[in-house]
């Protein structure tokens, strides 16, 4: 006999349940892409575009682009009202936060 995923969490102590649901949490959180956040925050392309100043299909583009300006990026996450931080993780080393990046902006209009 099988057992369903509901099946092996309910034997879980209630502290691991936690630990093994919030490590879920932090992993849909590192794959969100553009696209899904904007959905998530309930805007759309043609919202964005004008928050942009651009045209849809710049905004459709710019959320299948796998290569793009950290200036872009920015841009598009500010106008979700997001802040853009860009972090080194060194090994043996605490984050260093990178500075001095801001650019000038890059989505085509």
């Amino acid at each position: 006999m099988y057992k369903t995923l509901e099946d092996v969490m309910s034997e879980l102590t209630p502290e691991r349940r936690a630990r093994i649901e919030e490590r879920g949490r932090e992993l849909i959180r590192e794959e969100m892409t553009l696209q899904a956040l904007r959905k998530q925050l309930e805007i759309t392309q043609e919202s964005m575009a004008e928050r942009l100043d651009v045209r849809q299909g710049n905004v459709s583009r710019f959320e299948n682009r796998s290569d793009m300006l950290i200036s872009t990026l920015r841009d598009y996450l500010e106008a979700m009202g997001a802040r853009l931080e860009l972090v080194a993780h060194l090994p043996g080393r605490a984050p260093i936060t990178i500075e001095g990046l801001a650019g000038d902006s890059h989505i085509d209009g």
